[in-house]
């Protein structure tokens, strides 16, 4: 369900290197962003919210299409929407909050704290493996329960969907690779629930939500019925939408079944910039990549050569609910700036996040052409419903042409009859 190549740093296609420009003022950068937004939007390659923010000013936030077509209801930077993996960072964090309390100890085991699981493999994984992804679980982002399918709209609780899939076979030894597994945040949900005491929800609202006042933030149980959020689509060539696929949230939980706005998200960064969360030593933990460049919900790399901002850190993370939701933020450390782009019309991206940072520092990327596909699409969709409307004026005729004509023949055989 939550889909995470390793090593998201995002790579550009320009071959020239551009000297950064955070000098622009605001008001310059808020115009290159928006016409950015703007000529994706046009072309129907961004239907969500896009908000940038540097020094915690918001320099552009806007709403971009709908957050629901069959009522015609706008998105906005209020709206909320599934954010799918970024659910991960708020776990690491309500884990490492225990750590500094001494609830939770990062060097026990996973059998130290979950008596039901497996014990040749539960007495192996730490708990700062399953933060970090290096338990030895196997990836498990195209598992068809983490996917668009059937076997995901399935509902479960997230413990009994732990005990039929979260034990798996590992394939490698603990510590020693990488492998992104959201079978591994939901046994740190389900830690947290045995060592608290508490049930995850209440610990996120507790320890997280209501500290920051992320009003328009929290967990799903099960649908996004549940709140009033965006409606998820899957984009066709044309561009088509329709709705995405019924997918159970009770069994992704604290692997990915959080829900927020593009507001919200800002606060959320701001609050895990301020230390306000965690203590020093485990607040330097958040951002401290390990192997795959994971740290903790996040991943952090240099920008590479040849791409607009090369050697600057960046810290990002994607959200994917597939058929439904993308979500993507980016903080850039150096420049004190945050990204978050949340779209609920799961398509084509066209590299929009890649030409916004690329406006970020300073280049002019060039503005997205429409898809071939979607200009046929178009083009057929045009000729269907002109053939349509001809269709039932032709089926309409004969029955106009009878109920104008009727009272002219009707009219004319009582005077024939009378004569």
């Amino acid at each position: 369900m939550m889909k995470v190549a390793a090593g998201l740093a995002l790579v550009s296609t320009f071959a020239v290197q551009c000297r950064a420009d955070w000098g622009a003022s605001d008001e310059t950068l808020a115009a290159r962003v928006d016409a950015l937004v703007q000529g994706y939007s046009r072309c129907g390659y961004l239907n969500g919210a896009v908000l940038v923010a540097r020094h915690g000013k918001v320099v552009y936030g806007k709403g971009v299409g709908l957050a629901n077509f069959e009522l015609a209801q706008p998105n906005t930077t209020q709206t909320r929407f599934g954010v799918a993996s970024i659910t991960k960072q708020f776990t690491a964090v309500l884990v490492l909050q225990q750590v500094a309390k001494g609830t939770v100890q990062l060097q026990r085991t996973v059998a130290d704290y979950l008596p039901w699981y497996r014990k040749d493999t539960g007495s192996r994984m730490t708990i700062e493996q399953l933060i970090h992804h290096t338990s030895g679980l196997p990836a498990d982002y195209d598992w068809p329960e983490f996917s668009d399918t059937y076997e995901a709209s399935r509902r479960y609780e997230p413990g009994e969907f732990a005990r039929k899939f979260c034990q798996p076979d590992l394939v490698s030894r603990p510590g020693t690779q990488w492998a992104y597994s959201n079978s591994g945040y939901i046994l740190l949900g389900l830690i947290l629930e045995q060592a608290t005491g508490t049930s995850f929800k209440q610990l996120l609202k507790d320890q997280i939500l209501d500290p920051v006042g992320l009003r328009d933030t929290g967990l799903v149980s099960h649908d996004y019925g549940e709140i009033d959020a965006a409606t998820g689509y899957t984009r066709h060539a044309g561009p088509r939408y329709t709705p995405g696929r019924d997918l159970d949230l009770g069994h992704v939980w604290s692997a990915g079944a959080m829900y927020s706005t593009a507001e919200d998200l800002l606060r959320w960064n701001e609050a895990l910039s301020s230390g306000k969360l965690l203590p020093a030593p485990l607040q330097a933990e958040l951002f401290k990549p390990g192997l795959g460049n994971w740290a903790c919900g996040w991943f952090v790399t240099k920008i590479g050569q040849g791409a607009p901002g090369a050697g600057s850190t960046v810290q990002e993370m994607r959200g994917d609910m597939p058929g439904n939701f993308f979500t993507w933020v980016l903080r850039y450390p150096d420049q004190d700036t945050v990204v978050i782009v949340l779209r609920n019309a799961y398509g084509s991206t066209e590299h929009f996040e890649e030409k916004l940072q690329s406006v970020l520092f300073g280049q002019e990327p060039q503005l997205p052409r429409r898809n071939p596909k979607d200009v046929v699409a178009r083009a057929w969709m045009s000729s269907c419903a002109t053939l349509e409307a001809h269709q039932n004026a032709a089926f309409l005729a004969p029955i106009a042409i009878l109920a104008i004509g009727y009272p002219v023949f009707r009219r004319k055989g009582k005077a024939q009859h009378s004569n």
